[in-house]
């Protein structure tokens, strides 16, 4: 028998991939060489667009009801507080912007989802020790408690994390760059009233010098993650007495005097590296297997799961024969781009937490001690938590051409907006329009006339699109979904007879602000891959990131101290504070700014 797909790997982004075939009709075998799901928290902070995706899956409700909200927190640097942030929200999404919950919770409950799926053959204790191409399928070799068997694909797809298999027996590796920074990670269950936000320390008693990091969890569980120095040996610091000592002092010193036990610890080490491409023929690969990401802004486990869902629907149109096999070379495509914008924030954060060298110490000590006073260095300070990232000049997407006030544009996810006026009581946001198929948003016209319901006639024709109707007032029955809420004209900056083709992971594809079924059908062909070719398919080796000027400032600097030897840091910086001083129209702006850097020297 050959199976449409192997997956190697049941952590979260390989049953998340699984989960997204599945709703297509499309069988999968699921591989793990454990034989249950993790333990401990290991990534334990959820995006909105990672909830969104499991709901979209039928598989957030336990995880909902487990896991806990959060919305911003505080850094302190020694014993003062330097920043209090709170993210970003509309109480009109459906999902808060963060959420914290263990690893091993989201695992058992996604696991709980797939055991209910047909579609999903899930092997435990299964370990893959070689893999080969025969012809048009994959023959893996696999290891049980039962002995080893041989299993055929037509794609195999390697979730299995940092260590993959899959890619050590392709002989491929990860380029890019691992940090000297090393952490412990532990769990501990505290009795304490503190409320649930993401608290960092630099430099206190604790852990002088370094820095810890503190999330709440479910079950009055609380995470801890603390850096080590770099002359302290790893083997010692793992040493159980290093660790609870190194636990009770940190509460000691912010005042937590509960019962506390230790749950579960593990050491992480910083990276931030990736494949070059994410599609080798007939394999595919996903979360930590494709890439690695600072834990700093919580991007790892969310962009892997958003790697699963972009790669699930297109490898199911491949499998079914909707689209060209060239389509997976646009997941590669899609999905590397995404990743070098999320390792750039992410590596900023891990600029910042843990400087590579003296120069760069030497700048983030000193905006850590302008926070102290009235210098305003938030931008820099905050460590700005995971968000999606558009799929920006995607070539699945068709170019805007009309023009635009506002709105979600092309390439960005349709904004989750909670329904008001629906009848279906299961529709209750409006990502739930949308199944694992493309899907168009036709804003109708208070009164459908005879071109638009021409136009409504064809887009009813295409066998690939879901037409949803989008009224101000309900009109003559469809025989469409169709919602009623006028407010949605205005989220979506469209006028009456405007038009969204949305793709089926949520992101916009196309908009026009009057409808043309010809387009529309263009549209939907280079959606699914029939345009692909050539320079579209080109790798990208890096991308202009949106950081802000003063994020563009601390990096210049940074690397410009990072560029020279340490007996030359003193002149250039020198150098640099006499031309920026010299640019002063007036002396008492000058002599302000110096004061500023005076104080809090000690």
């Amino acid at each position: 028998m050959v199976h449409p797909v192997i997956i190697v790997g049941a952590g979260p982004i390989g049953l998340t991939l699984a989960l997204t075939l599945q709703k297509t009709g499309v069988d999968c075998v699921l591989l793990e060489d454990d034989f249950q799901v993790c333990e401990g928290s290991r990534a334990i902070g959820m995006s909105r667009r990672t909830l969104e995706i499991w709901d979209a899956l039928g598989a957030i409700d336990q995880i909902i009801e487990k896991g806990l909200d959060w919305k911003g927190g505080r850094s302190f640097y020694k014993d003062q507080e330097i920043l209090n942030f709170e993210m970003i929200d509309d109480p009109q999404i459906m999902y808060r912007p963060m959420f914290n919950i263990q690893q091993s919770y989201t695992e058992q409950f996604l696991v709980n989802q797939v055991h209910q799926s047909s579609h999903i053959d899930l092997r435990w204790q299964s370990k893959l020790l070689a893999m080969e191409r025969q012809g048009s399928v994959m023959v893996l070799s696999i290891d049980t408690p039962n002995g080893v068997y041989k299993a055929q694909s037509q794609y195999v797809v390697a979730c299995d994390g940092a260590k993959s298999t899959v890619r050590n027996l392709m002989g491929l590796s990860l380029n890019g760059t691992s940090y000297e920074a090393t952490y412990i990670i532990v769990d501990i269950k505290l009795k304490t009233d503190a409320i649930i936000e993401r608290r960092c320390w630099f430099d206190s008693p604790s852990n002088p010098g370094l820095t810890v990091l503190m999330h709440g969890q479910p079950d009055g569980v609380w995470r801890l993650d603390y850096q080590l120095g770099e002359d302290e040996d790893l083997t010692e610091a793992l040493k159980l007495e290093q660790i609870l000592g190194k636990i009770k002092s940190h509460l000691d010193y912010i005042g937590e005097d509960g019962a506390w036990e230790l749950v579960w610890y593990s050491p992480y080490k910083v990276h931030s590296r990736s494949l070059d491409s994410f599609n080798h023929e007939r394999v595919l690969f996903a979360g930590d297997a494709a890439h690695l990401m600072p834990i700093f802004g919580i991007r790892g486990l969310n962009s892997g799961v958003e790697d699963a869902w972009n790669l699930g629907w297109k490898l199911s149109s491949v499998i079914l024969e909707e689209s060209p096999e060239r389509l997976l070379d646009a997941y590669s495509l899609e999905r590397k781009k995404v990743f070098l914008e999320n390792a750039a924030l992410a590596n900023r954060n891990a600029l910042f937490m843990t400087p590579p060298n003296p120069g760069i110490r030497v700048l983030r000590d000193a905006v850590l001690s302008l926070a102290l006073g009235d210098t305003d260095v938030e931008d820099i300070l905050n460590p700005k938590q995971a968000t999606y990232v558009p799929l920006r000049d995607s070539p699945l997407s068709t170019p805007e051409t009309d023009p635009w006030r506002g709105g979600p544009k092309v390439g960005e996810v349709i904004p989750d907006v909670r329904l008001t006026q629906h009848q279906n009581s299961n529709l209750t946001h409006l990502q739930t329009l949308v199944g694992l198929k493309a899907c168009g948003f036709y804003f109708l016209k208070q009164a459908l006339d005879e071109k638009a319901l021409a136009d409504l006639a064809m887009l009813k024709t295409f066998a690939d699109l879901e037409v949803i109707l989008i009224s101000k007032v309900e009109v003559a029955d469809q025989q469409v979904v169709q919602v009623t809420q006028p407010d949605l004209y205005n989220i979506f900056d469209v006028e009456e007879g405007g038009f969204y083709l949305v793709r089926p992971d949520h992101h916009i594809a196309a908009r026009w602000r009057e409808v043309d079924a010809q387009k529309v059908e263009l549209a939907l062909h280079r959606l699914k891959g029939h345009h692909l070719q050539g320079k579209t398919l080109v790798q990208f080796e890096s991308i202009d990131v949106p950081y802000t000027v003063p994020e563009q400032i601390y990096r210049l600097l940074g690397n410009a101290l990072d560029s020279m030897g340490e007996e030359k840091k003193m002149l250039m910086l020198m150098k640099l504070c006499l031309i920026q001083a010299l640019d002063q129209t007036s002396v008492d702006k000058f002599e302000s700014n110096l004061q500023a850097a005076l104080k809090n020297m000690e």
